[in-house]
């Protein structure tokens, strides 16, 4: 770890993305790559290349809806600059070609799922150390738990540091993570809800803010866990217990769980409430590759 640097790899991966239209730039978030079978993705939200709520369909952004993405991401070919060769450059990210979207979006729920994936390389004059796929920095498994601690990593109000890092936005696991939230659901006498959606997410318990939507999040744990199955019951009077390789004792680890994508409802804005979309999501979509519906075209058939 470097005394005077950047002290976390994890520091390196988001970058900060903003929305344009034809006026100019309407909003900033974040954004991520994701690696699978050799192919690059930028990972982001629906609602950031769509100007739309993901459920509601409603415009977020006073009537005005993104064209392209600017991505700020770190190169050493820059020229004229009073930093030196290396800093934050703007990257043009095209969506639209032939106004059809370039994005890929989840092949069942479609624009329901506030997460997509754009085929995209990371620029050869992106240094290797800089904005590496989540995916790839670590294959550290953890116990990833209700009340756990999880990072935001992202970009708030556009606030970063040093030549362009993110910030660390600290909360909670909020909801059983291997269960799908119902959203306007209604109570029953029976347990859980009625109607409603159901998403491949899980709640967080933390206080973002804008320009943090579409961040990674990292869970971490803290303690003593078996690395192959983080959720078998392990007891230092097991037999073999001191022999294994595979337990980590009172040790520290982060694993990336998923895609941040903000307050959601007024219930669950009430409640302080976050989403995390979990990894396979991801996976889902970039292996899918079901290219997105156009957000401002009715279709006749739905989705």
């Amino acid at each position: 770890m470097p005394e005077k640097g950047v002290r976390s790899t994890y520091s390196q991966c988001p970058f900060e993305l903003q929305m344009y239209d034809e006026q100019g730039m309407i909003a900033t978030g974040s954004a991520f790559f994701f690696e699978i079978n050799d192919e690059w993705f930028l990972i982001t939200n629906w609602h950031n290349v769509s100007g739309k709520h993901f459920l509601e369909n409603r415009p977020l952004l006073n009537g005005r809806f993104p064209t392209r993405l600017v991505a700020k991401l770190s190169s050493y070919d820059i020229e004229d600059s009073p930093e030196g060769s290396f800093g934050i450059v703007p990257f043009d990210v095209s969506i639209y070609q032939n106004d059809e979207p370039l994005w890929l979006e989840h092949p069942e729920l479609s624009s329901r799922c506030d997460v997509i994936a754009l085929p995209l390389q990371r620029p050869a004059s992106c240094p290797e150390f800089m904005h590496n796929a989540v995916n790839r920095i670590s294959g550290a498994r953890i116990p990833v738990e209700p009340g756990g601690t999880v990072f935001i990593v992202g970009f708030p109000r556009s606030i970063s540091v040093g030549f362009g890092l993110p910030l660390w936005k600290s909360g909670y696991i909020a909801s059983e993570p291997h269960y799908d939230i119902t959203i306007g659901g209604k109570p029953r006498q029976f347990g859980g809800l009625s109607g409603g959606i159901k998403l491949p997410a899980f709640f967080l318990d933390s206080q973002t803010r804008e320009g943090m939507s579409g961040s990674p999040v990292f869970a971490s744990y803290f303690g003593t866990w078996d690395t192959v199955d983080p959720y078998s019951r392990l007891g230092p009077d097991d037999p073999g217990f001191w022999e294994r390789d595979d337990v980590f004792l009172g040790s520290k680890a982060i694993e990336f769980v998923g895609c941040y994508s903000g307050r959601i409802g007024p219930e669950e804005e009430g409640a302080a409430l976050g989403m995390c979309w979990r990894k396979d999501v991801i996976e889902k979509i970039c292996i899918a590759k079901k290219r997105g519906r156009h957000p401002h075209i009715n279709y006749a058939s739905p989705i």
